[in-house]
Parts: C-alpha cells; sequence; structure tokens
C-alpha cells in the first residue's frame, strides 16, 4: 500500500474493517481496526489492530 497521512487512511478504512497486516517478519494476518489512524510525531501514520499492543504502520495494511 503507498503511503497515506491519517485523513485519507480514515476516509478509506473505518473502525471494525477487516484487514490484513504484515507483521514484522513478513507473515500476514487477518484482523479488523479497532481505533481510526493517527499520525505520530515523526510524521508515519498508524492505526491500532485487534490482537496487538499500540499502532501499526498504515504502510503494512491492506483491505481484504
Amino acid at each position: 500500500m503507498m503511503e497515506m497521512n491519517a485523513e485519507t487512511f480514515n476516509s478509506t478504512f473505518s473502525v471494525g474493517d477487516d484487514v490484513i497486516y504484515t507483521d514484522d517478519f513478513g507473515v500476514e494476518h487477518k484482523t479488523k481496526t479497532r481505533s481510526p489512524a493517527w499520525e505520530l510525531g515523526h510524521g508515519t501514520t498508524v492505526v491500532s489492530v485487534h490482537g496487538k499492543a499500540g499502532g501499526y504502520d498504515v504502510a503494512r495494511i491492506k483491505s481484504i
């Protein structure tokens, strides 16, 4: 997925949408978003997903 800011991600994905995230080892996992996306201080856009703590870079998230 191309890089997107929080506003663009949130207009594309809703809280509770089914998504796939790619972990640090390249393994894909089916889950759901559990928050709107937000931007970190250094500019990376992240979103929370079920089953993981914290935020995941939206570049690792794709729709199902």
